[in-house]
Order: C-alpha cells, then sequence, then structure tokens
C-alpha cells in the first residue's frame, strides 16, 4: 500500500482528506511545514499533499527544500490550495510541484490525481532501475569484450602480444612515424638451435626456454617498447624513436643477457643463444617490406655464425 503524506494546518481538512482516500492508501499527517520535512526525510512517502498557505514555513517553502535534498527531491507533491490564481500556480510549479488541487475538491478528482501521480512515480522507479541493469551490463559486456580481445591479443604461453595484435602495433606505428616524421626500429629475435632443445629435452622444456626468452627481454626492453612473439621461436621488437645505433645497442644487451643465463629444467642446467636482425620500420616501404628486411638479417646472421647481431640497411642491400 503507497504511504501518503498530508501536510495541512488544519486538523478539519486533514480528516476530510482522510476520509475522502477510503482506506485505498496508507497515510500519515503533520499540521505544520517544519513537521512535514521531518516526517518526509523519515518516512519518504510515495506522495505528498501539501498545503500552500499555513503559517511559519509555508507549502511552497517546504516543497523547495525537499526538492534539494536527495532523498526527497523525487517524492511528487501536489498542492492543495484555496487560491488558484495563475501566478500561484506558476510558483507551484516553480518550487518543484507535480500538480496542485483546488479547495473544495472532489474526492474522486482527487483520487485520480492521486493515482496518476503514484503511477508515474512508479514508472519512473521502474525506468531508472532497469537504466541501472541496463548500464550493468553494459558494463559486464564490456569487460567481457575487453577480456577477449586481450586473449586474442596475447601469446597463450609467453603472455607477451600475439602476431595479430603485434602487426596492428606496428601499422599504427607506421601512421604515427609519417605524421611526426621521427623514426622506430624492427628486431627480429630467433632462439639458435632450439629444434635440438625440443629433441634432447622436450616440448615441455622448449616451451619452458620460450617463456624464460620471453621474460628475459621482457625485463631488459624500454617501458615503450613492444614485444611479441612472433610465430615458433621468433619474437618481434617494435622500439619507437630508436635510430640504428639505439637499437644495436639494446640488441647487443639483450643478446648478451641471454648468453650469460642459466636456466634450469628437471634439474638439468641450460644455457641458449639467440640471433637478431635489426632493420629500419620504414614508413616508404610500409609493413611487410620492413619486416622482410629484418627477417633477411637474421637469416644472414643464422646462416653465418649464429649469437650475433646483423643490421639491415638498405644503401647495403
Amino acid at each position: 500500500m503507497s504511504l501518503i503524506l498530508i501536510v495541512d494546518d488544519s486538523p478539519v481538512e486533514i480528516k476530510l482528506i482522510r476520509k475522502f482516500l477510503g482506506g485505498k492508501y496508507e497515510t500519515i499527517e503533520a499540521t505544520s511545514g517544519r513537521l512535514g520535512i521531518e516526517l518526509a526525510k523519515n518516512k519518504k512517502p510515495d506522495l505528498i499533499l501539501l498545503d500552500i498557505i499555513m503559517p511559519g514555513i509555508d507549502g511552497l517553502t517546504v516543497c523547495k527544500i525537499l526538492k534539494t535534498e536527495a532523498a526527497t527531491a523525487d517524492i511528487p507533491v501536489i498542492f492543495i490550495t484555496a487560491i488558484a490564481d495563475s501566478e500561484n500556480v506558476v510558483k507551484g510549479f516553480e518550487a518543484g510541484g507535480q500538480d496542485y488541487i483546488t479547495k473544495p475538491f472532489y474526492s474522486q478528482e482527487l483520487c485520480a490525481r492521486i493515482k496518476v501521480h503514484l503511477e508515474l512515480k512508479k514508472s519512473k522507479e521502474t525506468l531508472a532501475e532497469y537504466a541501472r541493469e541496463l548500464e550493468a551490463k553494459n558494463e559486464s559486456l564490456n569487460e567481457l569484450l575487453a577480456k577477449i580481445e586481450t586473449t586474442a591479443g596475447t601469446d597463450f604461453l609467453t603472455g607477451l602480444f600475439n602476431r595479430w595484435s603485434m602487426s596492428k602495433r606496428i601499422k599504427a606505428e607506421v601512421a604515427r612515424i609519417k605524421r611526426n616524421k621521427s623514426k622506430a626500429m624492427l628486431i627480429l629475435v630467433d632462439i639458435d638451435n632450439f629444434k635440438k632443445i625440443n629433441d634432447c629435452y622436450g616440448h615441455d622444456c622448449g616451451d619452458l626456454v620460450l617463456k624464460d626468452v620471453a621474460g628475459i627481454m621482457n625485463a631488459v626492453i624500454r617501458e615503450e617498447d613492444v614485444i611479441a612473439r612472433w610465430g615458433g621461436e621468433e619474437f618481434l621488437l617494435l622500439m619507437p624513436e630508436l635510430d640504428f645505433d639505439g637499437a644495436k645497442v639494446v640488441a647487443e644487451r639483450i643478446r648478451s643477457v641471454i648468453e650469460t643465463k642459466i636456466l634450469k629444467y628437471d634439474e638439468k642446467l641450460l644455457t641458449v643463444t639467440i640471433t637478431l636482425g635489426v632493420a629500419e620500420l620504414d614508413p616508404n616501404l610500409g609493413f611487410d617490406a620492413s619486416i622482410k628486411n629484418a627477417d633477411d638479417a637474421l637469416y644472414k646472421g643464422k646462416n653465418s655464425s649464429k649469437n650475433c647481431i646483423v643490421i639491415y640497411r638498405s644503401d647495403e642491400g
């Protein structure tokens, strides 16, 4: 049953209104504006019938106060007035009232107006709840989509970016280089003799080596650099704002750290080496051709001494 607060300085008027409502609603009463404010805050009725002309705090002031409080702002207010001139009606709406009814009034009209505003209030509450549920579902969906995108762009073994997500980053970097007339370098890394590791110690050992090498490189590179597992035992590094000299320094640091690192698998101590191919991310050549240059440099290193760094320079072919 809906709760209605009746605020009127006349006990006779309150009794008459209560009679008109005929037990359809639960009621509470206040014979002053101050008491009406207290009851509204404490009881939070579903609707307020509010007399405009009262001694002390009048109905307009009561309504303004209630509309400034978060707990009572959404409670519909129907003004009860013996003065139905347009000026008072406008003041009532400006104060935040939803409707007004003039004295003397008919019970059917009073009940009809109450019913309409209670239904409107319930509809607003239902709509607000629906909006909250929709927002919560959207947040959950966005979180799920973000997880899916992260999963889709991550190598399951090493936790690094995979080939798909790295390709997106490199293409974005090409656009940035063109826009800012800056530089970036690519380093393609291959673990030397990786097939022998799998053949001698098994694929679990090979997976451990991949994860360890990935972790070492990720710890050595700069915060702005990006690393991905490019495929098999190959890794690709994207290094913004670096030239050939800077890339060579980073590549040598990675190579030397991995060469000296002792890896442990099933009580066995292992060491691995890597070969690195370095090339510029050339916006004039684009994504595929720049990757091919790094791959050509890597291939050259793999076919010579391995455990080395080979730099591709266009002027050298």
